[in-house]
């Protein structure tokens, strides 16, 4: 049954069934790749070198997308060593961090899990960064694997928000465990050097499994950005991962506030972006595992 367009005016008012639109036969495809079910754990990186490029905001609205679809258990965790602020953009029901779930050691159920996690309204699992204040130390690398091979008995996708960099422990023990990367640059060209580096380090330190299920988000976080910039980075990003995976994110006014992230608050023509940002991981569920 038509939910768009003429074609749900004209079954509303007759009853006579033309069929799904064009754009309405493409989002379900899209939500039927996102539907697939992931061989074995399953994680995703999402990484950005530039500090304002959107990493935190496409890990909060690419796991939403995630849980919306799917409606199994999917959780997102703060991997960044500088206490990142995925709690801000998320929201928080719970005091307990990665940092006590590293702590509790003991960890057989899903229970003892979800004793540390936020929810949103999507059914998305979060598990926070450590308050800063608090902090009696950062996390270490062991600590970042311990977490991720932990929860991922529990959770059929786990995404870590990582920090500005690739050379810390913190990263280095997601990028060990990770099944995919999403690579964040804004339109920016200090951001866009940056991040194609990050794709020539993958290559060149023997991340070519994880190179080839990467994807990468050009975001724009200032209204009013020009195409002309986008189009070139688009086409420079294209030739160094798989067709289908270079998203651009269209500027947003609910993201561009700061606050929590309702998903329902964002464009359409954002949220269908994110979803084919999904889509395009999920292409590798079923034929990849960890690197």
């Amino acid at each position: 049954m038509p939910q768009r367009g003429w074609r749900s005016w004209v079954y509303k008012l007759t009853r006579i069934n033309f069929g799904l639109s064009p754009d309405e036969k493409y989002e379900l495809d899209l939500r039927a790749r996102v539907s697939r079910r992931p061989r074995g754990a399953y994680q995703i990186g999402v990484l950005g070198l530039k500090g304002g490029a959107g990493k935190t905001t496409t890990s909060v609205t690419l796991a939403t997308t995630l849980a919306q679809v799917r409606g199994d258990r999917i959780l997102v965790l703060d991997a960044d060593p500088g206490y990142g602020n995925l709690a801000e953009r998320t929201g928080r029901s719970s005091p307990a961090s990665i940092a006590d779930l590293v702590a509790a050691k003991e960890v057989s159920h899903y229970n003892d899990v979800r004793a540390h996690t936020s929810v949103n309204a999507a059914n998305l699992e979060i598990l926070p960064a450590e308050d800063y204040t608090a902090a009696q130390r950062g996390l270490s690398g062991d600590d970042m694997r311990y977490a991720v091979d932990t929860v991922s008995k529990f959770y059929n996708l786990v995404l870590a928000d990582c920090g500005a960099g690739l050379f810390d422990p913190v990263t280095r023990g997601v990028l060990d465990t990770a099944s995919a990367v999403v690579i964040v640059t804004n339109v920016s060209v200090d951001s866009a050097r940056q991040a194609a580096a990050a794709l020539d380090w993958l290559q060149r330190n023997g991340f070519h499994d994880l190179l080839r299920r990467a994807c990468v988000v050009v975001n724009h976080v200032t209204q009013g950005e020009t195409n002309v910039a986008e189009k070139e980075l688009v086409r420079r990003f294209q030739q160094q991962v798989q067709p289908g995976r270079v998203i651009v994110l269209p500027w947003d006014k609910h993201i561009a506030a700061g606050t929590e992230i309702q998903f329902d608050q964002l464009d359409p023509l954002y949220r269908r972006r994110v979803l084919e940002l999904a889509a395009a991981l999920s292409d590798d569920f079923e034929r990849a595992g960890r690197r």
